[in-house]
């Protein structure tokens, strides 16, 4: 009698992706590309691109242009943001550069220097 479990080599099991995370003390030169989820509580100098959900937290600064599906600012980012979803600046945020994004909201309190374009978005494969 054969206990073991039969086990399909063909189906790919796919685990959820841990976020990625830039610590608040690390400063982090290049671009990220393609990843789930990413929360920037240090300096990243270079942009981002096709990202799932971002979160800048209050420490955080990025200094490059941002391609997601949804983008929330506590921080600081000097650089233009395509969202296909959403953007959300915080009161505690600071934004320089041209948003695009389907949704977005600007607390009271928030800085934002820049040109906005709200609608239809595509972009990689986000």
């Amino acid at each position: 009698m054969n206990l073991k479990p039969k086990i399909d080599r063909q189906k790919s099991c796919k685990l959820p992706s841990t976020p990625t995370l830039i610590s608040g003390d690390c400063t982090i030169t290049g671009k990220i590309k393609s990843a789930h989820a990413i929360r920037i509580e240090g300096t990243l100098l270079g942009d981002i691109e096709e990202a799932g959900n971002v979160i800048i937290s209050q420490s955080g600064l990025i200094n490059g242009d941002i391609e997601a599906k949804s983008l929330i600012v506590f921080g600081h980012v000097h650089g233009n943001i395509t969202a296909l979803d959403s953007i959300e600046i915080k009161n505690s945020a600071t934004v320089t550069g041209r948003l695009n994004a389907t949704k977005l909201s600007v607390e009271r309190g928030a800085v934002y220097d820049g040109n906005i374009a709200i609608g239809q978005v595509s972009i990689g494969s986000v």
